[in-house]
């Protein structure tokens, strides 16, 4: 398996929704095989549901940031379907600090509660003034209350005193692009998980890597946020993809949601055993479970793995 996951990109906004099929493309061509788009108000959770529903290599988080927070949390709920695989970006924002901290909170909860009540993980938003990781630590004390599936720390920007409670927990740690830059105490926050429930976003069209001199950042860049960790824990980089691969199955469980979509699509598909008799049908079914798996490691896209099976199909 030697393909990229991109765990945070908004595709949604504007600056690369204007040109998603090159955004797309792009992804593709650098390995990239699956991008989750994330949410941060309703307008934005609703194109990021439309955008998975056209490209098989995309997938939904859904949510109303801190700073979006004035609008009805419950609304998410509504658009809960089969290609949403966590709530966020949701959490607490002390920097930019548009609404007061009680409204942030309840917010930040209501979505908690949403997510608790789907089984959904969630994905956290949390900034803070300069200097300080107070949101951390009163995230911290608010999750101790629910009992969630997963809780994800994106774009993480913590001190080794909150990394070490966050493993504690057995939540999972995103790292961004902010690797590549001179933050000497995120690239030792990474050091202390030693790849222990951590992957890697973009945070695309934001955070471009400061060695790139493009306009933009998209999901293609990951490639070098995963190297820079293969440099940082001095692992091969085959090791740090196939981890961060395991991590990501662990927390979404993307691996049984994508294999939910395929044998849908392979029963509900009657061309796939027409003209055989149900002797052949039975069998032709049992071979593609071993099939599927093959391609599956390989990295290949549901939309790959579909025409596979249409071409295996053709030599019965």
């Amino acid at each position: 398996m030697k393909f990229y996951i991109d765990t945070h990109a908004h595709l949604n906004d504007e600056k690369l929704y204007n040109k998603l099929n090159e955004v797309i493309e792009n992804a593709i061509l650098n390995n990239v095989k699956r991008i989750f788009c994330v949410g941060y108000d309703i307008n934005s959770s609703k194109k990021t549901i439309e955008i998975s529903n056209n490209y098989d290599i995309v997938y939904s988080i859904i949510g109303i940031h801190p700073n979006s927070i004035s609008e009805d949390v419950y609304e998410i709920e509504n658009l809960i379907s089969e290609k949403v695989i966590a709530i966020g970006e949701i959490g607490i924002d002390f920097y930019w600090n548009k609404f007061d901290k009680d409204i942030q909170l309840e917010g930040f909860k209501k979505q908690i509660e949403i997510a608790q009540k789907y089984e959904l993980p969630i994905v956290l938003h949390l900034r803070d003034k300069k200097n300080s990781f107070e949101v951390f630590n009163i995230a911290l004390e608010i999750l101790k209350n629910y009992d969630l599936k997963s809780v994800v720390f994106h774009s993480f920007s913590g001190n080794e005193e909150i990394i070490k409670k966050i493993l504690d927990r057995n939540y999972f740690v995103s790292f961004s692009g902010m690797l590549l830059y001179k933050n000497k105490y995120i690239q030792d926050a990474l050091k202390i998980t030693n790849m222990k429930n951590v992957f890697f976003e973009t945070d695309s069209p934001y955070l471009l890597p400061p060695q790139l001199n493009e306009e933009l950042n998209e999901p293609k860049n990951v490639i070098l946020i995963y190297k820079k960790a293969s440099e940082i824990l001095n692992k091969p980089l085959d090791e740090i993809i196939e981890m961060a691969f395991e991590n990501i199955n662990n927390c979404f469980n993307l691996k049984e949601i994508e294999m939910k979509l395929l044998y849908d699509w392979i029963y509900d598909n009657e061309s796939l055993t027409e003209n055989l008799s149900d002797d052949e049908a039975e069998k032709f079914y049992e071979e593609l479970e071993n099939f599927i798996e093959q391609l599956y490691n390989q990295g290949l896209t549901i939309k790959e793995i579909k025409e596979k099976i249409r071409n295996e199909k053709k030599k019965i």
